[in-house]
């Protein structure tokens, strides 16, 4: 189907205009002077369709054309030959592309009509490219080493750094060691000849600061096979204020009470005797006693624990009056368990659960078995699981607004005290907690939405402040784009691109305060990792077969021989015409 007509030298039509100008005004001002042997409108007809052939030789007219069957095959880092010559071999004429994450591929895609992406994949940050293209994925073989990976990448010191993950296809007698930034082993762990095998590395950092952790593999004889840096960043700890409200005293908040005041926390505790009447415990804090939770009040803390009863109990008023706290806030909210929080819509209890029907549980570095409800948190959107070792997502935190709201399955887990285990109890209050309590607010609030971020490609990361007129500087001093959120217009969020591995940091301009450090890892550096996760995020966006093709428009080429044709005929009269009407 013929849509229009087009030049593919168009770059050169003026150029091309002013040369058939000068000769056509050269070739009718020879036949003007010859003007009296006859044939000037004729002659000079023929000049302007012999120049015209010529210009359009050299421009080269083509014709829009709709098709459906002009494949492409991208070839990704690590692609298979087999797989590429098979395909060559089916679709004859298949045009051949070689990825480069440096380079955009858009314009040869606008030709293809579907396309088959073979090897390790296309990285997410190009997926935008492929919009709109029939694209099917055919993966490379996941590689051996460390493809699953967990970690908390801010701690609060004193809590404990859990590394866990999976090593796909391990060689036998192969130790991960988790060291510090001198070498020196901190944890290790052998694995497993098996197609998948789970790990955890932990260790209890007591010092605040930027540290280089690294994960390194070592083979049976002690050798180093590779070693790979894990950024964390660990805070001092910040006394908290915090108001436990009970219908009734429980043995669980009887504990926990104690655990938090000997960490120097602020805590009030408000346990219903009877109705209107409560039983107020104060601990690090002045003794005033709470009876209407108003706004006022909510501001002063930065975490409320509630059992489920007791939340499930207050009228929507103060459900209203506590949400919007945490809302625009920041305020936290700890949901102690019970059977009755369970088989409620989310909007009441925040959360889906799934039931297991497992009732008990043991923690990573603890010896007791723990009881649970039959339940499990079903980790949607806006829910982050708190990672605690466990496979199945027995704590996990859901974003509210600038605040969060936590719950677990763990049931009495004062259990860990009377079974001398002080230190697993403390750890897991600290996990649980820590996420979950108010961030103290400064002029900008921080979080690094891309995990581990890699030398020259693109870092994400969000603001949250209320200054109106900033600016964010890179390590270069450079000025980093910002986008507002329409939603919450004290959140921005920003792109970078760091060119230098290690801690690079961003910052406020004119606020030494205010300084954001991120670790950036060069390529080699959780090689199998990153693989993986490229064919997880390739798996996920393209299909593995092609369904359908997209009618392409092309810019076919008209046949150049009438051209030639037009031009050597014209340029034949023009020579010869003078010698056959010779006087």
């Amino acid at each position: 189907m013929i849509d229009g007509l087009s030049l593919l030298n168009y770059k050169l039509w003026l150029p091309v205009l002013i040369g058939a100008m000068v000769l056509f005004v050269g070739l009718v001002w020879k036949e003007w002077l010859d003007r009296g042997r006859g044939r000037f409108l004729a002659n000079s007809t023929i000049v302007f369709i012999t120049i015209s052939a010529l210009a359009f030789i050299v421009l080269e007219p083509a014709r829009q054309v709709e098709i459906n069957d002009r494949q492409g095959i991208i070839l990704s880092e690590n692609f298979d030959e087999r797989q590429k010559d098979s395909l060559l071999s089916i679709y004859k004429g298949i045009k051949e592309l070689i990825y480069n994450p440096k380079k955009s591929v858009q314009k040869d895609l606008d030709s293809l009509t579907s396309v088959f992406i073979v090897g390790n994949g296309i990285k997410p940050f190009d997926f935008w490219q492929f919009k709109g293209v029939p694209s099917a994925y055919i993966p490379a073989i996941k590689p051996s080493g460390i493809t699953k990976l967990k970690f908390s990448k801010t701690l609060i010191s004193g809590g404990k750094l859990h590394v866990n993950g999976v090593y796909h296809k391990p060689i036998k007698g192969t130790f991960l060691v988790l060291q510090d930034a001198g070498g020196n082993g901190l944890d290790s762990v052998q694995l497993e000849s098996k197609e998948d095998v789970g790990f955890l590395l932990d260790t209890n950092p007591k010092v605040a600061g930027n540290f280089t952790y690294s994960v390194t593999e070592k083979d049976s004889t002690g050798e180093v096979l590779k070693s790979d840096a894990l950024p964390v960043i660990i805070r001092d700890k910040m006394p908290l204020r915090l108001l436990i409200l009970n219908n009734y005293p429980t043995f669980e908040t009887k504990y926990l009470k104690n655990f938090l005041a000997d960490n120097g926390h602020e805590v009030i505790v408000r346990s219903q005797l009877t109705k209107g009447t409560y039983k107020f415990e104060y601990f690090n804090t002045t003794s005033i006693p709470i009876y209407q939770i108003t706004d006022k009040i909510l501001k002063d803390f930065d975490l409320v624990i509630v059992d489920a009863d007791t939340f499930l109990s207050f009228g929507t008023a103060f459900k209203n009056r506590l949400e919007k706290n945490i809302r625009e806030q920041g305020l936290g909210l700890f949901l102690q368990p019970t059977d009755f929080m369970f088989g409620r819509r989310d909007n009441q209890s925040y959360f889906n659960f799934k039931r297991d029907n497992s009732r008990e549980i043991q923690l990573l570095n603890s010896n007791s078995i723990m009881e649970k409800y039959p339940y499990s948190i079903d980790a949607l959107f806006s829910v982050q699981p708190i990672n605690l070792g466990t496979i199945a997502t027995v704590a996990a935190f859901k974003q509210l607004g600038l605040g969060r709201i936590s719950t677990t399955m763990i049931q009495n887990s004062y259990q860990l005290l009377l079974d001398g285990e002080e230190q697993s109890y403390q750890s897991l209050w600290t996990q649980l907690l820590d996420p979950t309590a108010k961030t103290k607010m400064t002029q900008v609030e921080w979080e690094a939405q891309t995990i581990l971020p890699k030398l020259d490609e693109p870092f994400h990361f969000t603001i949250h402040t209320n200054l109106d007129d900033f600016k964010i500087m890179d390590s270069d001093s450079s000025v980093i784009g910002m986008l507002e959120n329409p939603q919450i217009p004290t959140r921005y969020s920003g792109t970078t691109y760091p060119n230098k591995t290690g801690w690079n940091e961003l910052r406020i301009e004119n606020d030494s305060t205010s300084n954001f450090p991120f670790y950036v890892l060069d390529d080699s550096s959780w090689k199998s990792l990153h693989i993986a996760q490229n064919i997880a995020a390739n798996k996920k966006e393209f299909k593995s077969d092609l369904n359908i093709e997209r009618t392409v428009l092309v810019d076919r080429p008209i046949s150049p021989i009438i051209f030639y044709i037009l031009f050597l005929l014209g340029m034949g009269w023009l020579w010869l015409s003078p010698k056959l009407f010779a006087n």
